[in-house]
């Protein structure tokens, strides 16, 4: 597994974002790992409404994402996406509730380079996740 950690914030002040890019590079698949932080559903939505107009993750192979919000009541919502990525959305999720973060949306993105990486890529979503929530 090859290393690349490059720390940058995003250029739109709507929201607050941290972007680590190629956390993980395994057989030509690069993996992305973005965190937003976020206080409500509707702020999912524009969140992932804005990522997507970067044309990065618009051309990557996958954006899946978790997130663990607080509302008013106190009760935790969560939810995942796998994007095509059938499994990867929940692994996420995961990570994010044994660190118990809140009010917090977590992004890995892949771009697939054609080499199959069957249950590694697993292995690569879980690993960016925990890289990325250790460094923040």
């Amino acid at each position: 597994m090859n290393l690349s950690l490059d720390f940058w914030d995003s250029k739109t002040p709507s929201f607050k974002r941290k972007i680590m890019q190629n956390v993980i590079i395994d057989r030509k698949s690069k993996y992305t790992v973005t965190w937003g932080y976020i206080n409500s559903l509707e702020e999912v939505a524009e969140y992932m409404k804005d990522l997507l107009k970067d044309k990065y993750f618009q051309k990557s192979s996958h954006n899946t994402f978790a997130y663990r919000i607080k509302d008013q009541n106190w009760l935790i919502l969560e939810w995942k996406n796998d994007d095509w990525e059938v499994g990867a959305g929940n692994c996420i999720l995961r990570e994010l509730q044994r660190e118990n973060a809140i009010n917090t949306i977590v992004v890995v993105t892949r771009y697939f380079w054609g080499i199959h990486l069957n249950t590694d890529r697993f292995k690569n979503v879980i690993e960016a996740t925990k890289i990325f929530l250790k460094e923040f």
